[in-house]
């Protein structure tokens, strides 16, 4: 568990920094300068859900204690304590988050889906999209050719159950952000079943996620796959979700066979 306690003499005015290294991947800088106990108080929380990954279930408490010295704890306060807030915060499992990385139970169909792909006519057709994509976006050809076998097994006109659409399944309000906008008489869905477009959509994104998790393959796809946003509210590790986690693994299992067996 990963815990801090800062004791403030003076909480009408007062300047701290914080620097924690949460599980060697992700950095808080929290800076709190000439405020009022209540607006410091309030920063400190949103600091605190946002980068804190703890074991089980945490609370962030801040208190007064006897002598008069505020103190911001995630440990509980001491009996007779004036709690000023008290408040839980659901994080993700370290058990699950390693359960995500082990790819051993994908392995099997890792190979099948491999092996598919060599007689996979529509792959055979985009090979050179994806390897103009990964140049263009410094993305590995094979990370992307594992996300395009795992979302849609290199079918153009796939359109998951959220809308997602296409080789890569990119969602068409990600397409927009990069720029792919609808025309007369069709629409960015629709667009998104082009091949070309659909991989250099999906590879960009995918290379914004990479650099976002400063390179680390694991939480790029499950921001991918669950967004961005449950990758930062499960401290940014991969989420608790089972469909999360079985994505990053049959990802990487993919991902691991092309690595040594290449198509």
């Amino acid at each position: 568990m990963y815990w801090v306690v800062l004791k403030i003499p003076n909480p009408s005015k007062f300047i701290i920094n914080v620097h924690l290294m949460l599980l060697s991947r992700f950095y808080l800088l929290t800076q709190l300068a000439e405020l009022a106990p209540l607006a410091a108080s309030r920063l400190l929380q949103g600091a605190l859900i946002a980068g804190w990954a703890l074991t089980g279930q945490a609370a962030v408490w801040t208190y007064v204690d006897a002598q008069g010295v505020t103190h911001f704890t995630n440990t509980e306060p001491p009996k007779g304590a004036t709690v000023v807030i008290g408040f839980d915060v659901p994080v993700v499992q370290p058990e699950a988050f390693k359960a995500a990385l082990d790819t051993s139970a994908h392995e099997a169909q890792a190979h099948r889906t491999v092996a598919v792909l060599q007689v996979n006519t529509i792959y055979k057709q985009v090979h050179g999209n994806l390897s103009d994509a990964s140049s263009a976006y410094g993305v590995d050809l094979n990370l992307i050719k594992a996300v395009a076998a795992s979302e849609s097994a290199f079918n153009p006109n796939a359109v998951s159950r959220k809308g997602a659409v296409g080789l890569m399944q990119v969602m068409p309000a990600t397409a927009r952000q990069y720029g792919v906008m609808a025309e007369p008489g069709s629409t960015v869905a629709r667009k998104l079943t082009n091949p070309e477009l659909n991989i250099h959509t999906g590879t960009k994104y995918l290379s914004y996620l990479l650099r976002l998790y400063g390179g680390q393959v694991d939480l790029a796809l499950a921001a991918y796959n669950a967004g961005e946003g449950a990758v930062l509210k499960a401290g940014n590790q991969i989420p608790d979700y089972k469909e999360t986690q079985d994505y990053v693994r049959k990802v990487l299992a993919v991902y691991k066979v092309l690595q040594t067996r290449p198509v």
